[in-house]
This record gives C-alpha cells, structure tokens and sequence, in this order.
C-alpha cells in the first residue's frame, strides 16, 4: 500500500494577535520529485503577493518536477557488465538528452539503486554524451548502480539555452526532472535515489537536496559549494570564473554584503538545517578552478545540522581528485551502497 500525503498545519501569529495558518502537504514516498517542505514565516506570508524571484529556495520548492519515462534514443556497446544507451526525458517543455547505464544480470527484487550524475562545467561547443565523464559512470555501473548523466540544457544534442549553474534556475529543474524520470524505469528503486556531482554538479547538487527529499544519498566532488557571500566575496579571488563577475543578477541585486536579504532567498546555506540526505565531500587541496575552502565551509556548517557529513580531503591533488581517484571511487562507492 502507498504511503498517504501527509498535511503539517503550521501557524504563524502577527503582533496583532491575527493568525496565519499555512497547510503544507508532504508528498507520498512513491509520487514524482516535488519540493521539501519548508515552515511559513511571517515575512513570507506577509509578502506572499510579491513575486518571488524563480531562483529562489522559496519558488523551486513550490514548484513539481514530473520528469518523464526515459526514451531510449540510440544503443550503444556494452559494457564490462552493463548495457549503455542515449536516452531523453522532458524538462520545462525541452527534450533533454543523456547517457544511460544498466547493470547486467539478476535484477534487485525492488529494482537497482541509481545514481544521477550531473556534470561539470564543459564549454557547451566541446561536451560529449559519450566522452565526457564516460568512465566515472562505468565505475558506478560496475558496481551494480544504474546511472544516468543527463546533458543539461543546451550541451550536446539537449534543447535549451546554456546558462550560468550561479545565477540560474534552469540546471536545477533539469536535474530534478532527471531524477523523476529515473524513478520511472522499471529497472530502478525509486526509493534509492542516489546524486552525484562535480565542480557545478556540486553546486547543482547542493540546491537539489534543499529542495527535493527523494535524494537519499549525494557525493560532491570538487564542488562549487560555498554561500553566495564565499563565492562572490570571502573567495572570490581564488575562483577564476566569477572574478569581477557582471552578470545581470549582480548589477540588479548588489553584492551579499549590500543586499544579504536577496541573497539568502536564493542561497541553499540559508536551508541547510532542512537537509537529511547523507553527503559525502572530496576536494584536493591544490585545486586551481574551484578552492579547496568551500568544501571545509560546507563541512563546517553541515556538521552544525542533523545530517551525516564525510568529507575527504587531498593534500596536493587537482581539480579531477587524479592522484587519488581510484581511493576517492572507493570510498564514494562505499558511501552509496551505506545510504541507498
């Protein structure tokens, strides 16, 4: 039998004495990706009629992500023990393209758990379905996991524009409309979800998990996972790719320090005492794209919530963890077959 939605009353009293009384209703464990729920405040019912800018914590929680079933495009060759294949699903109205792998032989009575991999920043002219990240899923696939690297909007053959991972929504609902339809596979455990991400997968990877409950392990490597106030300003001269940013949202907003308010709306740290999903971080210590202090910030402030944090770090290793890869896989293997 389905586990039946369950309604939380949250109320929230104004000086006034008036009260305000916010329903929210948690989805069953068996329905498509939706929001985490997150408790009414004051402020935000006394501005609910305001628009609420779509990168916030606040709309992607509000929002569904019903994915689709996975098409499968194109069968590639086999692997050591797994099939692969080009396959699709739906995001916002895109066909959304990505690798597929399946493990070979007896199936899991409740089907095998599955990892969505979400890649890096690629320039979009130079991504690969096929090569890029390829052998990362075959690790995963030979140890009995069902992976699936969608190509985010606008790389490879996905429609779409590509965008920034900071200063938008849009990787986010990709990802989230991925993990929905690989919930749909009739070879998967919907109920083992597993998340995987690098560089801007962790960034990506952090939003998700503040947003979504069906993710219910994660593993960040070498992620862009510092607070908006470290990324734009405690770091930023170690992080190549905002240095002097100028995007749009900056010059409309202002920097945290002048504008903390915008900034936490669209900031998973503001969120992280909502997080249950076990997270396990790897970062070297001699990266030169993404430094190595956002992974120790995050690890400091998961350790203040109720989640389980691992984080391994590497003295002297790069941005792609290559000197201890094969010890960083088998830990992160370990991780997963702990959680899921």
């Amino acid at each position: 039998m389905k586990n039946m939605p369950r309604t939380w009353i949250i109320s929230a009293v104004l000086i006034t004495g008036l009260s305000i009384i916010a329903y929210v209703t948690l989805p069953s464990d068996d329905a498509p990706v939706h929001s985490l729920p997150h408790t009414a405040t004051l402020e935000e019912s006394l501005n609910k009629r305001n628009e609420v800018h779509p990168m916030s914590i606040t709309a992607l929680r509000n929002r569904t992500y019903p994915g689709s079933s996975l098409a499968i495009e194109q069968t590639l060759p086999r692997g050591t023990n797994y099939e692969q294949y080009i396959a699709s699903y739906q995001s916002d109205g895109l066909k959304i393209f990505g690798l597929l792998t399946i493990p070979v032989g007896q199936k899991p009575e409740r089907g095998y758990p599955a990892i969505v991999f979400v890649h890096g920043y690629i320039p979009p002219s130079q991504y690969s379905t096929t090569k890029n990240y390829a052998t990362y899923q075959a690790v995963l696939a030979k140890n009995s996991f069902v992976t699936f690297k969608p190509d985010l909007r606008g790389h490879g053959k996905s429609e779409g524009e590509p965008v920034s991972a900071h200063f938008s929504e849009s990787y986010v609902v990709d990802t989230l409309n991925a993990i929905s339809s690989l919930r749909q596979h009739p070879d998967v455990d919907p109920q083992r979800i597993g998340y995987w991400g690098h560089s801007n997968g962790g960034e990506i990877g952090l939003r998700s998990i503040v947003i979504s409950h069906n993710i219910k392990a994660a593993v960040l490597w070498a992620g862009v996972v510092g607070s908006f106030v470290d990324m734009l300003e405690t770091y930023n001269d170690k992080i190549p790719f905002l240095k002097n940013t100028d995007h749009a949202l900056v010059q409309e907003n202002g920097l945290p320090s002048t504008n903390l308010h915008f900034w936490n709306s669209i900031d998973p740290y503001s969120y992280l005492h909502d997080i249950e999903t076990p997270i396990q971080l790897h970062h070297g210590t001699t990266d030169s794209s993404v430094p190595v202090e956002l992974s120790r910030r995050l690890t400091e402030e998961l350790k203040k919530v109720p989640t389980d944090v691992e984080y391994y770090e590497y003295p002297g290793d790069d941005h792609n963890i290559s000197q201890n890869f094969s010890s960083a896989w088998q830990r992160t293997i370990n991780f997963y077959k702990t959680h899921l």
